[in-house]
């Protein structure tokens, strides 16, 4: 991995800070194994869990970044990103309900947090709780007002309940604040016209 590196030397803040290096580069093996030797050296560190995890994440290896992100909501259970984070996991992994609880307890920590409402607004979505679903898309929204996916979401589950207006406002929001070349600006243009509008 690391060459020609006095390891011993290192305290467990240095080799934190070489993970950060190491992340920022791309170079994840290396940022693992720096990490790795940071949480060696003091345990007690929830961020190098958590920076660790997020890797694992990147690399798919997810039942690694749920080690890591237990651990360290063990070492600080009021850290909601973290929560967030292990929802967006088990979300992958297909764990719906756990992903829910966790989000769950992400907003309780912090309400202000806009990604957990979206993000647990697309399961209730696809578990076909419609109601509970637009509740989380309309607070993430307010919460963060250039939120694209959100406005999709949102248009979508009107456009099927058949509030029409509503619908149309938030496919234009979603088209104002997506990059253009998101595959779905297409299908916001055709369903707005579906619906009669204008963009």
């Amino acid at each position: 991995m690391i060459a020609n590196e006095d390891e011993h030397s290192l305290t467990a803040i240095q080799w934190f800070n070489k993970g950060y290096d190491y992340d920022i580069k791309e170079d994840y093996d290396n940022a693992i194994f720096a990490y790795t030797k940071a949480i060696e050296l003091n345990p007690q560190d929830p961020d190098a869990f958590i920076n660790r995890g997020v890797i694992y994440d990147i690399k798919g290896e997810y039942d690694l970044a749920i080690i890591d992100y237990t651990k360290a909501i063990e070492l600080d259970p009021l850290d909601a990103d973290t929560y967030t984070n292990r929802g967006v996991i088990y979300d992958n992994k297909g764990e719906y309900d756990l992903a829910i609880l966790d989000y769950t307890k992400a907003i309780e920590l912090n309400p202000q947090g806009a990604d957990a409402y979206a993000n647990r607004g697309v399961i209730y979505d696809n578990k076909g709780k419609s109601d509970l679903a637009l509740a989380d898309y309309m607070k993430a929204i307010e919460l963060n007002p250039q939120d694209a996916d959100s406005y999709f979401n949102k248009a979508t589950i009107c456009k099927k309940s058949g509030h029409d207006s509503e619908a149309l406002e938030a496919y234009n929001l979603f088209i104002r604040y997506t990059p253009s070349e998101d595959p779905n600006v297409e299908k916001a243009k055709q369903r707005i016209k579906e619906l009669g509008g204008t963009i």
